[in-house]
């Protein structure tokens, strides 16, 4: 397929040709990319720890968490007009309610919208209403500031409010956060910085010259030394914020890139074309940006089911299901952040700000780590069958948290409803209550479903080894000899686990064997490995048969009629828990059908040496009858 695939990239367009993969670094190329690596590597470890460093010693920076908190309330970047709620108790106090629209500072009039995002700022430089609006937002000094505001109802008054810092940290206490952790509120996603360096690490340099493994390792680095906390460095050491966000769409643009050549580095004119457009993402900002983001994965992921639908290697489709496995989730969490983070401008507490401040930075760390976990193991090619089995749990945690939800809120919207227009009252507990006792009773039937449901879908060769293998053992048993039986079962279990070898011993002797020879099987017998197979079911360190199932015809029976020896897979990976699980469920209706097929073998052969001792018998006696006849014959007399 791969010779298909590079004769496919090879054809020219234009007079030019195309090589069929990217070709690996050379010694020159190798050397500048690892001085470049080396350097992303050395800003992604001491960016973010300096990022915190100033962060924790500079208090101010908390005020970074909420826009206007200097001032005791919170605005959108939308209007800086406009109090969304205030923070702390010292703005209650000066008469600021939720809802106010700031008409004046110091009698100087605003307009009607002021927009403070970064382009507005720039555009407004010069305007008194938007620098006397900055001071009051981003200013340092602590100072009272006379403002006019109009409540919702329309009413006109003046207040005066204290900027300064403490306002953050006075919300927080009021909600029993300490203010220290505020710094770090936002920087959630900090906690899989350690998972991250480790695996760029291993991307590079587990095959240094490998070019799609060294991009997707840069393309992380580049994201932790562009994003908080470490933008906070690099804005402290003078670095322009025009170079943090061109370095922070570079690793997107490596990102997607890599994800696009993954796994071998093919090429061809589609894909050629599609990455030579994404540099376009660093021309592009705010919504567009996210947009432009958003299809180029969607691109990246059909392509890779493309690449899916076109390979035979069973070993490179597994890599393909980790790669999908990975972007799909990191697609995922990453809208979650991105709703997160338009959702905060619309909370309507301190408190639910920061709920979901801390909900966008998990759902960040947790997409860049899926990403990573997924490319990382498709890379290295270890336990790539376990792809189906991650994806059937992540499958069923997913569905078995919405199915919940949408009984609990559709119940208890449902009984609220009923009570309304019964009783006219919908401040009752009872139908949350219910809802919430009915959603317990059906998570068990719910998760069975889902269970069921999932197995079939991502993991059908070890749902039909649980299901069919049984009724296939039982239906040869009256049929089958004993050889054919058990090839039929170690064919099947070899599919269901995905392992290169597997043997079965009966009554002590090794009566079958795949993928090696019934000597190899006695040999290994001897080895130090196999001194306890009759007792472990799984010996890691074992190579030839980590696994090892033993043959009881019945619960009541303590002595096994056999053993079920299992290999590892291709990769070289152990079967998985459930796999194991599975082997151990089946082997009792194995051990039963040869216990059957053994009786039933030995009924036929003896009733067959009966049939044989009575053909004999039967033969002599008709030797026997036919030899006095002739005798007879010779002797009677002559007549005249």
């Amino acid at each position: 397929m791969q010779l298909a695939l590079a004769s496919a990239g090879g054809m020219s367009r234009g007079g030019f040709r195309l090589p069929p993969f990217l070709p690996p670094f050379n010694t020159l190329t190798l050397r500048f990319f690892s001085l470049l690596w080396v350097a992303a590597f050395a800003l992604a470890l001491a960016g973010p720890l300096a990022g915190f460093y100033l962060r924790y010693t500079a208090p101010a920076n908390n005020s970074q968490l909420l826009l206007g908190s200097r001032a005791g309330f919170a605005v959108s970047p939308r209007d800086g007009t406009v109090v969304r709620f205030t923070v702390g108790p010292q703005a209650r106090s000066a008469g600021i309610v939720a809802g106010d629209k700031i008409t004046a500072i110091y009698g100087l009039p605003l307009p009607p919208n002021m927009p403070v995002n970064e382009e507005a700022l720039a555009e407004h430089s010069n305007d008194p209403a938007y620098i006397a609006l900055g001071n009051l937002l981003f200013g340092t000094d602590s100072a009272e500031v006379p403002l006019t505001v109009r409540d919702p109802d329309g009413h006109v008054r003046d207040v005066t409010v204290t900027t300064g810092d403490y306002h953050i940290d006075d919300g927080a206490r009021a909600l029993g956060v300490a203010p220290r952790w505020l710094s770090f509120i936002d920087l959630m996603h900090v906690l899989a910085y350690p998972l991250l360096l480790w695996a760029a690490w291993l991307l590079h340099h587990r095959n240094s010259r490998d070019a799609v493994s060294s991009i997707l390792s840069l393309a992380v680095l580049f994201t932790i030394g562009a994003e908080q906390p470490s933008s906070t460095f690099l804005a402290h050491v003078g670095v322009p914020r025009a170079l943090n966000v061109a370095l922070f769409d570079m690793g997107n643009v490596l990102l997607l890139a890599g994800i696009l050549l993954f796994p071998h580095g093919n090429l061809s004119w589609r894909r050629v074309a599609l990455i030579a457009t994404l540099p376009i993402l660093m021309l592009l900002q705010g919504t567009l940006y996210q947009t432009a983001f958003v299809v180029f994965m969607i691109a990246t992921v059909l392509t890779l089911l493309r690449t899916l639908r076109q390979t035979d290697s069973s070993e490179q489709r597994q890599q393909v299901r980790w790669a999908l496995f990975g972007i799909t989730g990191y697609a995922v969490l990453r809208c979650v952040s991105i709703v997160s983070d338009y959702l905060k401008w619309s909370a309507g507490s301190f408190g639910q700000q920061l709920l979901i401040e801390m909900g966008a930075g998990i759902s960040f760390a947790l997409a860049v780590l899926i990403l990573q976990i997924g490319l990382l193991i498709a890379l290295i090619r270890y336990r790539l069958y376990d792809a189906e089995f991650v994806i059937s749990k992540s499958a069923n945690v997913a569905l078995i948290t919405v199915a919940v939800a949408a009984v609990f809120a559709g119940t208890a919207d449902g009984l609220k409803q009923i009570v309304y227009n019964y009783y006219g009252n919908t401040g009752s507990e009872g139908p949350v209550i219910f809802a919430a006792a009915l959603s317990t009773v059906l998570i068990n039937p719910i998760q069975e479903r889902v269970q069921r449901w999932s197995e079939r879908r991502f993991q059908k060769n070890l749902f039909l080894l649980r299901d069919d293998l049984p009724e296939v053992a039982r239906d040869m048993r009256e049929t089958a000899s004993l050889g054919e039986m058990l090839d039929e079962i170690l064919e099947r279990v070899d599919r269901g686990v995905r392992s290169v070898r597997s043997a079965a011993i009966v009554n002590g002797c090794v009566l079958r064997a795949r993928g090696l020879s019934n000597e190899d099987v006695e040999t290994w017998r001897t080895t130090s490995f196999a001194q306890d197979y009759k007792s472990d079911i799984c010996e890691p360190k074992d190579k030839q048969f980590p696994i090892r199932v033993k043959l009881i015809p019945s619960s009541d029976d303590e002595e096994p009629i056999g053993y079920l020896l299992v290999g590892p897979r291709p990769d070289g990976s152990i079967p998985s828990r459930d796999e194991q699980k599975a082997l151990k469920e089946v082997s009792e209706s194995i051990a039963r059908a040869i216990r059957t097929v053994i009786k039933r073998e030995a009924r036929e052969q003896e009733v067959m040496n009966l049939i044989t001792d009575g053909v004999r018998r039967i033969e002599a006696l008709e030797a026997l009858l036919g030899a006095g006849s002739i005798s007879s014959g010779r002797q009677r007399p002559r007549t005249a």
